[in-house]
């Protein structure tokens, strides 16, 4: 459900060939503005960018606000959003738009973190996309040196960690300062980064769990977290930036390079099946194909003889829709939007209310389409539950309907993320509270028991509920290596990398012990 997980936050960055002058008002804050306005669904509490320009006091300079992008930008009063394009134009610069999975909700822990210091090299900003697992380990040994992490977050320990490796009197290779880092992380980080120097770098890390892509052209290049963001500049194609790798700007030159070794891709299914944008393209796979393919999966599954007189289908808006489109077009029965999406709710407006509240905020039932029908609805994933059982007694309330069979594009999640989804304990899946203590136990590549589908059906009270298998999962994306390329830990409880393992182990010993009430990982 698009109400129960929380986004994941989103970098880029861009660096210009020509004079400032001939490009848009505000040249690199322009591109950025534009290339985080493409990537809005990945977060809405803060945005933010820092640019360099060699000829400004400040050479690199950073804006960043609590709100959406267009807020930070000021682009409902054009003086004021003129004014910003003029301060912080720039002919490199990398931008961020974040959600919370660690930290603080405040205007202190929006990104960029920028690092003033007397040295260019050592005067930096930089964002980050993921989540660092072993970041209690990483922040005792900062302690034990006598450092002190304001807002306990794994941003600000990033900081102090890039601060480390260039103490010395000798300016440190990119390339080598982001290998230290790889070789202490355990986890999912995305880092886009930009000193004083103009040198510009954005790393992905060595399983690449978290999408990046990039281009380099005559005239703009830069790198994103999704390809949307550079589809409107891109001049000479756009390609994954591979796990491990590096896209670097110094000198005068734009290149990619290798900065450390990769032992495997580990992609986050997740990102597929609800977070990307539908127009993007992750590690060569189009994002739309594969929720197209998952709805003809679903409809090779189904038990259900549906007719096109009394059925309808229904998507959950909006990354259901072409998995709902897909499974009607193959069954033979219309697919119709009987829930409207409320685009006009402001984050902070809906985040004030109730769950049911929230629904009623969110979305509107289109009781013409789905009186009287039996109604397969369609969406992307089940995570707590609780919006959906809110969401079913809305439909049966206000759309007057007379069956609701769900249908689920992702298999059940019954682990939790410990990468960056907002979903760090047992107890909040609803997968989990249907289970017995051996189920919950219980890893590996294999669908959930039908006994506890069953349990969850019963407590979001709906006629039916089907989910897609992982194999059938695996087959929709597609990827070269099927589940060998994918992180899938929050389906099987198998992690790509040891922290994860450790921190599923303490999350079953929190929830069994009933200690349940942070973020396993802080």
């Amino acid at each position: 459900m698009p109400t129960e997980v929380k986004e994941e936050c989103a970098v880029a960055a861009v660096t210009l060939s020509k004079p400032m002058n001939t490009y848009p008002h505000g040249a690199s804050a322009f591109y950025l503005y534009q290339m985080l306005l493409q990537m809005q669904n990945r977060g809405q509490l803060s945005a933010g960018i820092t640019t360099y320009n060699a000829n400004r006091q400040q050479i690199i300079d950073t804006r960043k606000k609590l709100g959406a992008v267009n807020e930070v930008f000021s682009t409902n009063f054009k003086p004021k959003a003129d004014a910003i394009m003029h301060r912080y134009a720039g002919t490199k610069g990398i931008g961020h738009t974040r959600y919370s999975t660690s930290g603080g909700d405040d205007e202190g822990s929006a990104q960029p973190f920028e690092r003033h210091h007397g040295r260019k090299w050592k005067w930096f900003s930089f964002s980050f996309n993921g989540n660092i697992a072993n970041f209690t380990d990483l922040k005792k040994e900062l302690e034990r040196k006598q450092y002190h992490l304001v807002r306990n977050l794994d941003t600000e320990m990033i900081l102090h960690f890039i601060e480390k490796a260039q103490l010395g009197e000798k300016k440190e290779p990119l390339e080598s300062v982001f290998r230290g880092l790889a070789e202490k992380f355990d986890g999912a980080y995305n880092i886009a980064y930009i000193d004083a120097e103009g040198r510009l770098a954005v790393m992905r890390d060595p399983l690449g769990i978290r999408p990046m892509c990039c281009t380099i052209g005559d005239d703009f290049s830069g790198a994103a977290s999704e390809s949307v963001a550079l589809a409107n500049f891109a001049t000479n194609g756009i390609k994954p930036l591979k796990p491990g790798e590096i896209f670097l700007s110094e000198n005068g030159s734009v290149e990619v390079k290798r900065y450390t070794k990769s032992p495997r891709s580990a992609h986050c299914m997740f990102e597929y099946v609800y977070f990307a944008n539908a127009a993007s393209v992750l590690d060569g796979k189009s994002v739309y194909e594969t929720r197209w393919k998952l709805g003809v999966e679903l409809s090779k599954q189904e038990s259900l003889k549906p007719n096109d007189r009394d059925w309808v289908v229904v998507p959950v808006p909006d990354t259901a829709k072409p998995a709902a489109d897909a499974y009607a077009h193959t069954i033979g029965i219309p697919a119709m939007e009987g829930l409207i999406r409320n685009r006009y709710v402001g984050r902070t407006f809906i985040e004030a209310r109730d769950r049911m509240e929230k629904v009623k905020l969110k979305y509107n039932v289109n009781r013409a389409a789905i009186k009287d029908k039996k109604v397969i609805l369609v969406d992307d994933s089940i995570v707590r539950g609780t919006t959906s059982r809110s969401l079913i007694e809305y439909l049966r309330e206000k759309g007057k309907v007379k069956e609701i069979h769900m249908r689920i594009t992702c298999p059940p999640i019954r682990s939790p993320c410990f990468y960056g989804i907002d979903m760090s304990t047992i107890g909040e899946l609803v997968a989990n509270r249907n289970s017995t203590k051996e189920q919950l136990h219980r890893t590996g590549f294999h669908d959930i028991d039908e006994s506890v589908v069953q349990k969850i059906a019963k407590e979001i009270d709906v006629d039916s509920l089907h989910y897609m298998t992982l194999e059938g999962l695996v087959k929709a994306i597609g990827l070269e290596n099927g589940k060998k390329d994918l992180c899938m830990a929050c389906l099987t409880g198998e992690y790509p990398t040891e922290w994860g393992q450790k921190l599923r182990v303490k999350a079953l010993e929190r929830f069994e012990r009933g200690l349940e009430g942070t973020r396993t990982y802080e």
